[in-house]
């Protein structure tokens, strides 16, 4: 008799923790819940697109983040002051706003399919980056020079469409021929190298990719997205391309 009272003193006592522990913690979501509804009311006062920001709670006491047009600030909220910036953590020396946009970034980009790319290189290739490219972009060009020097280390480069002058654009155009020729990489190649894709359309993902580009915070083109998340803006040689992903030149 006396293990049976145990054991069901013991059922109670569980069930009296659990109950403890899931009402603090409901509190504290309540408490949470209300300190970001009082951090947004005061930055909807100087920046109105907050309204619909997503902001949550940090590690970081009495610190939130706000997920911006594409990018994450952190806020701090004391009266009619508000103090937006990034968040550094000392003790493991990394950006911690630039870790999380690194991470929505390559979780953003792991989402998209290949074939809503123009792909170069080998598909078993262990590494890759992603680039944001326009047609006529200088820059975008002298990248796609040193394709085959990244495809002979072993680095597979995804090319996304981003033509900057925006839907409809005569760049836009040029790449729906592109995306809409039998042999697209060779027709991209001909196209950077400046001759012009025979005229053709057909379904294409070229607003869709742009449209992610915009999301993800693109600006300029060539944007390189390495394949850690990782977003670089502008053009980098192959060799500094490489040695940033510690890859070994090709023979």
């Amino acid at each position: 008799m006396k293990n049976v009272l145990n054991r069901k003193t013991l059922r109670l006592l569980a069930v009296a923790l659990i109950s403890a522990v899931s009402i603090s913690v409901n509190a504290m979501d309540v408490e949470d819940s209300k300190e970001i509804q009082r951090i947004r009311a005061e930055l909807v006062k100087m920046i109105p697109p907050a309204a619909t920001a997503d902001i949550v709670k940090t590690d970081a006491e009495n610190v939130y983040r706000m997920e911006f047009q594409g990018s994450f600030a952190y806020v701090y909220a004391a009266g009619d002051h508000v103090l937006i910036g990034e968040l550094l953590n000392t003790k493991d020396k990394v950006n911690v706003g630039q870790v999380a946009q690194n991470e929505r970034v390559a979780k953003v980009i792991k989402d998209v399919p290949t074939n809503k790319m123009i792909v170069f290189g080998p598909k078993d290739a262990k590494r890759h980056i992603t680039v944001f490219t326009d047609i006529d972009c200088g820059y975008c060009r002298k990248l796609h020079n040193e394709v085959g020097e990244l495809n002979d280390a072993g680095v597979q480069v995804r090319y996304l469409a981003f033509p900057r002058a925006g839907v409809g654009s005569n760049s836009f155009n040029k790449y729906v021929s592109v995306w809409c020729n039998s042999d697209q990489q060779t027709a991209l190649t001909d196209a950077k190298n400046g001759i012009a894709p025979s005229a053709a359309t057909c379904e294409n993902p070229i607003s869709e990719t742009y449209n992610l580009g915009q999301q993800v915070g693109v600006s300029g083109t060539p944007t390189i997205i390495f394949d850690d998340g990782t977003l670089t803006p502008g053009y980098l040689p192959a060799a500094e391309l490489m040695r940033r992903m510690g890859v070994e030149p090709g023979a």
